[in-house]
Protein backbone atom coordinates (compact mmCIF):
# COMPACT_ATOMS: atom_id res chain seq x y z
CA UNK A 1 0.00 0.00 0.00
CA UNK A 2 1.61 3.49 -1.34
CA UNK A 3 2.05 6.14 1.91
CA UNK A 4 -0.63 8.61 1.78
CA UNK A 5 1.00 12.25 0.72
CA UNK A 6 1.83 14.48 3.90
CA UNK A 7 1.02 17.80 4.81
CA UNK A 8 2.50 20.36 7.49
CA UNK A 9 0.83 21.38 10.02
CA UNK A 10 1.16 23.78 13.30
CA UNK A 11 -0.83 22.31 16.41
CA UNK A 12 -1.18 24.06 20.00
CA UNK A 13 -0.71 21.56 22.98
CA UNK A 14 -1.07 22.06 26.37
CA UNK A 15 2.58 22.02 28.52
CA UNK A 16 0.66 18.63 30.17
CA UNK A 17 -0.04 17.22 27.00
CA UNK A 18 3.51 17.82 25.76
CA UNK A 19 5.51 16.46 28.80
CA UNK A 20 3.17 13.17 28.53
CA UNK A 21 4.18 13.30 24.86
CA UNK A 22 8.22 13.54 25.29
CA UNK A 23 8.13 10.69 28.09
CA UNK A 24 6.23 8.12 26.01
CA UNK A 25 6.78 8.85 22.47
CA UNK A 26 9.54 7.86 20.60
CA UNK A 27 12.58 9.79 20.64
CA UNK A 28 12.54 10.58 16.70
CA UNK A 29 9.43 9.69 16.03
CA UNK A 30 6.42 12.33 17.70
CA UNK A 31 4.41 12.86 14.65
CA UNK A 32 4.30 8.69 13.79
CA UNK A 33 3.05 8.53 17.56
CA UNK A 34 0.84 11.62 16.67
CA UNK A 35 -0.73 10.03 13.44
CA UNK A 36 -1.17 6.53 14.91
CA UNK A 37 -2.98 8.21 17.95
CA UNK A 38 -5.08 10.35 16.02
CA UNK A 39 -5.74 7.17 13.65
CA UNK A 40 -6.97 4.51 16.63
CA UNK A 41 -9.01 7.46 18.35
CA UNK A 42 -10.90 8.09 14.82
CA UNK A 43 -11.49 4.59 14.06
CA UNK A 44 -12.76 4.03 17.86
CA UNK A 45 -15.10 6.84 17.04
CA UNK A 46 -16.14 5.29 13.81
CA UNK A 47 -17.26 2.17 15.46
CA UNK A 48 -18.85 3.51 18.32
CA UNK A 49 -21.14 5.64 15.72
CA UNK A 50 -21.69 2.54 13.41
CA UNK A 51 -22.61 0.49 17.07
CA UNK A 52 -25.26 3.25 18.09
CA UNK A 53 -26.59 3.41 14.44
CA UNK A 54 -27.03 -0.85 15.03
CA UNK A 55 -28.69 -0.43 18.28
CA UNK A 56 -31.11 2.28 17.03
CA UNK A 57 -31.68 0.15 13.92
CA UNK A 58 -35.44 -1.77 13.93
CA UNK A 59 -35.05 -5.12 14.83
CA UNK A 60 -35.06 -7.45 12.08
CA UNK A 61 -36.66 -10.97 12.10
CA UNK A 62 -39.43 -10.07 13.72
CA UNK A 63 -40.84 -13.36 12.72
CA UNK A 64 -38.72 -15.29 14.19
CA UNK A 65 -39.57 -16.30 17.81
CA UNK A 66 -36.13 -18.55 18.50
CA UNK A 67 -33.27 -17.59 16.48
CA UNK A 68 -30.85 -20.25 17.97
CA UNK A 69 -33.84 -22.78 16.87
CA UNK A 70 -34.01 -20.70 13.67
CA UNK A 71 -30.06 -20.95 12.92
CA UNK A 72 -29.73 -24.27 14.07
CA UNK A 73 -32.56 -25.52 11.35
CA UNK A 74 -30.22 -23.68 8.73
CA UNK A 75 -27.40 -25.36 9.49
CA UNK A 76 -29.16 -28.62 9.70
CA UNK A 77 -30.04 -27.68 5.87
CA UNK A 78 -27.25 -26.96 4.79
CA UNK A 79 -25.46 -29.93 6.49
CA UNK A 80 -27.60 -32.21 4.21
CA UNK A 81 -27.24 -30.72 1.41
CA UNK A 82 -23.69 -30.33 1.40
CA UNK A 83 -23.68 -34.42 2.24
CA UNK A 84 -25.90 -35.04 -0.81
CA UNK A 85 -23.94 -32.68 -3.16
CA UNK A 86 -20.92 -34.62 -2.09
CA UNK A 87 -18.72 -31.76 -0.47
Amino acid sequence: MMPSPTTRINISLSEDVLTMLRRYAPERGLSRFLVDAATEKVEKMKREKALKNLIAAPPTFTNIPDGARYVRALRRESEKRSRRLGI
